[in-house]
């Protein structure tokens, strides 16, 4: 598993299996977070976390850009 270090910006979303980041470049980032982030849905964040997979980012923080 690679564990690198990872900040990306994009629109975060949700699906029935959880929240999305969709990158100005369309490039689609599964993200697993723990914390309450409803107020972010639709809107453009930066995420920050520890790579989990192949686009998949375990994020630490999801904050406004």
């Amino acid at each position: 598993m690679n564990t690198s270090r990872r900040r990306v910006a994009g629109l975060l979303g949700r699906t029935r299996r959880g929240l999305i980041l969709t990158t100005e470049i369309n490039e689609v980032w599964v993200i697993e977070y723990d914390e309450p982030c409803d107020e972010l849905i639709d809107s453009t964040v930066i995420v920050d976390g520890a790579m989990s997979g192949i686009y998949r980012l375990r994020a630490d923080w999801i904050g406004p850009v």
